[in-house]
């Protein structure tokens, strides 16, 4: 008996010693050759020893991957472990799940280490259903920490967590889910009791508790609606207490989730722009992804972005620098300023750079027409290292993205070909006509590559929606590339693209009559004749019909495509009248600072009009060549034109605009009401509308010229449109993508409208790694 009190005293008196030495990791690993001096060391001894070693390396601060690296190369440390793995047998439930903190803290990763960890593990599941709901959270935290293996364990630790859930404190059922998240198990009937939990417990979660489970149920894709109605709840009451982490990957997981608020995110934006020099890159991409996401164009946030990530840049890793850009190009939000210095940076970091990346990137410059030089130079060279390592989206994004530059790299178009030919087959629909669309406009001739398009194209036309066959088609015919292609597949393409054009043909004829028919109609009726007809349209899956097919309907209507010396001269009128343009030309952009007007400028869609009117009671109306932009939508059913919607609203456009100035003329200066009763209604005008547009009509305003020509029968349309710009043969553009010496808008547009949005962009969302997951707070047991 007097053994026994003697050594349980020993024992307590080297815990005592351990706890004493606590805050010094290197005193701590000393103390191992005490244990077991005296035969077998004791369990809690052991146990204390590896908890607080742990304790000590987190609380050093700084370089906890180092330290911890550093700790676990001592011989010492190893005979600790070797101590453990003998009295694991014998470990109780604090024990048990101390040593899974430490080991997780350490980041351990050695066979020894794994080896321990799984004895660990079948210890816990052994007396799973006595441990305490601490226990079980801080387990299941270290369990996915260290990245265990064996998923087993997730459905043990589910079945026991729900069984006592009731009695769980937040911060424990919060470092559950986040475990099951970072391992990405993902059982329903687990999330759904838990989620009911969550609707009971919500008001008392903290910031870390609130950031960290809608992160997880982002990570596991689960969209619980009554949840997180009561998480958004407590996130805006408790927001104005969040540190950068939680606000960033809060408002991450709402857009993952597509879960939208928008009195939540204004309040969050709002903090977010006062404290955005306190964010991390990481913080930034986040949120900027989060907008981008939900197209939410917050002006002052993302001007307070730009002007305060430039000098930071060199923080950014590539990922974080692609989402960046890709964002504000997602937005249409474009700052010189920014993009440029994001390509300075990117030029100095390219080593690090994957295809994923420049794909990226490299887009995001296109869309918002940002030409340098110097990156794509550099960025080409780097692709060529690694085209091997190219998907079909990123094979499809980057040539897209070179086309709408005007680059023309030709080692790496004939590299990226023989990629693409490689894995045509994994190409979604869409990539065959961006690619094909692609290689025509940069003048680099393929016949190899087209022909593998069309076999591809024509063996998956049931997955094909219409716009990428079109896009496919018009390649070929204006790249005259039709006797390489010459065969059944191209013959069956042609027959589909052709039954297409039939179809919306004969819509648009029929649908030209609507707005006379409305005069008859209440306004319940006019508004579903309205939604049927934009329904229908929409219906079609095309933006535009490209040049060939959309001169080819302007005719049959009766519109005069300009030619030769007409159309050289009207051209320069508008280029002139393009010229004048203040600012974008657009009103929605006047609250933008001054770098996102000079971006947009070369970003809008340009239409020139002038119109000469007459009416029958003899009074006159003309306008000379007036430039306008594209911009936000500006209905006037008055004036019976209607536009669709094809991806984004269609009455912004800037030949709808023009189309409405005229008829808005006959309206209001010459007495004619558009669709009211004869005599004074559009019949009663003649005179003569010339258009010109920056780039080729989109279904939806070939679809309004068609009615404008039946409401107005006798005046006449003169219309004439570029396909955007074109490369030089030595790959320089021909066309600049920027704004000219004035600071007024170039005349040529920056991109075809029937490609503007073609690209679909993989987007990448940030993860558990890579995106500002939040690690719960590492608590004693």
């Amino acid at each position: 008996m007097l053994h026994v009190l003697q050594a349980a005293d020993a024992t307590k008196h080297l815990n005592k010693v351990i706890l004493r030495n606590a805050s010094d990791w290197r005193q701590l690993l000393e103390l191992t050759d005490t244990l077991g001096q005296n035969g077998t060391p004791h369990a809690l001894n052991a146990c204390t020893l590896l908890h607080r070693l742990a304790r000590a390396v987190v609380r050093e601060g700084r370089g906890l991957s180092e330290r911890a690296r550093l700790l676990r190369s001592f011989d010492s440390f190893h005979k600790l472990l070797g101590m453990v793995s003998t009295l694991v047998p014998d470990l109780n439930n604090m024990e048990l799940t101390n040593c899974l903190w430490a080991l997780a803290t350490l980041e351990a990763s050695g066979d020894a280490e794994a080896a321990l960890l799984t004895q660990l593990t079948a210890g816990c599941a052994k007396y799973l259903d006595s441990f305490e709901p601490r226990n079980l959270a801080l387990s299941a935290w270290a369990l996915a920490k260290v990245g265990f293996v064996d998923k087993a364990w997730c459905r043990l630790w589910a079945d026991e967590v729900i069984r006592k859930l009731s009695i769980f404190e937040t911060r424990d059922m919060t470092n559950v889910i986040w475990a099951f998240a970072t391992v990405h198990w993902r059982d329903e009937h687990f999330l759904t009791r838990f989620c009911k939990e969550v609707e009971i417990k919500a008001e008392h979660y903290s910031p870390q508790d609130v950031g960290n489970t809608l992160w997880s149920l982002a990570t596991l894709s689960w969209k619980n609606e009554a949840a997180l109605a009561a998480i958004s709840k407590r996130c805006f009451d408790t927001a104005v207490s969040f540190d950068q982490q939680n606000l960033s990957i809060s408002l991450w997981s709402y857009a993952t989730l597509g879960y939208k608020t928008m009195n939540l995110f204004h309040h969050m934006t709002q903090l977010i722009t006062e404290r955005i020099k306190t964010f991390a890159s990481q913080g930034i991409a986040n949120v900027v992804w989060a907008l981008a996401k939900f197209h939410f164009q917050q002006k002052c946030l993302l001007m307070t972005i730009a002007e305060e990530a430039p000098t930071r840049l060199d923080e950014f890793d590539p990922q974080h620098l692609s989402i960046l850009a890709w964002a504000y190009a997602t937005l249409e939000f474009p700052n010189r300023p920014l993009l440029s210095a994001i390509c300075q940076t990117a030029i100095r970091k390219m080593d690090s750079f994957n295809a994923q990346h420049m794909a990226n990137m490299t887009w995001a410059m296109a869309t918002l027409a940002h030409k340098d030089e110097r990156y794509l130079q550099v960025l080409a060279s780097k692709a060529m290292e690694q085209v091997r390592s190219f998907n079909p989206q990123e094979c499809s994004n980057l040539v897209w993205a070179f086309a709408l530059l005007t680059f023309r790299h030709e080692p790496l178009l004939k590299a990226l070909s023989f990629r693409s030919q490689e894995i045509v087959s994994d190409f979604i629909p869409q990539n065959l006509g961006n690619t094909a669309w692609a290689y025509n406009r940069l003048g680099y001739r393929d016949e190899t590559l087209m022909e593998c398009l069309v076999k591809e194209a024509a063996g998956r036309l049931k997955e094909c929606a219409g716009q990428e066959v079109l896009d496919l088609i018009e390649s070929i015919s204006t790249g005259g590339y039709e006797d390489a292609v010459a065969g059944p597949e191209w013959s069956l393409l042609l027959h589909w693209a052709g039954q297409k054009y039939e179809s919306v043909h004969d819509f648009v004829k029929v649908s030209s009559q609507m707005p006379l028919g409305l005069r008859k109609l209440s306004d319940f009726d006019k508004a579903l004749a309205v939604q049927d007809y934009r329904d229908h349209m929409a219906s079609f899956s095309l933006v535009g019909l490209g040049f060939t097919y959309t001169s080819k309907l302007l005719l049959e209507m009766g519109v005069i495509l300009l030619e030769g010396s007409q159309r050289e001269q009207w051209q320069k009128q508008s280029r002139e009248a393009a010229s004048r343009i203040t600012g974008t030309g657009n009103e929605s952009d006047v609250t933008k600072n001054a770098e996102a007007q000079e971006g947009l400028k070369v970003c809008r869609t340009v239409c020139v009009y002038r119109y000469n009117l007459l009416s029958v009671t003899g009074q006159r109306c003309m306008v000379e060549p007036t430039a306008v932009t594209s911009g936000p939508a500006c209905e006037a059913f008055e004036l019976g034109l209607f536009a669709a919607i094809l991806r984004h609203p269609r009455g912004g456009d800037g030949e709808f605009q023009a189309l409405q100035a005229c008829a808005r003329a006959c309206l209001q200066e010459l007495g004619c009401n558009p669709i009211g009763a004869p005599p004074l209604d559009g019949s009663a005008i003649e005179g003569e509308l010339w258009l010109h547009v920056s780039e080729v009509p989109c279904l939806s305003c070939v679809g309004a010229i068609a009615q404008f020509r039946h409401i107005f029968p006798d005046i006449k349309i003169h219309i004439s449109f570029n396909l955007g710009r074109q490369p030089s043969q030595d790959g320089t553009s021909s066309a600049s993508p920027q704004a000219n010496s004035s600071g007024s808008v170039v005349m040529h547009g920056p991109r075809d409208a029937t490609f503007r949005s073609a690209a679909r962009l993989q987007v990448f969302s940030p993860d558990k790694g890579s995106a500002g997951s939040v690690h719960p707070t590492r608590r004693d047991v």
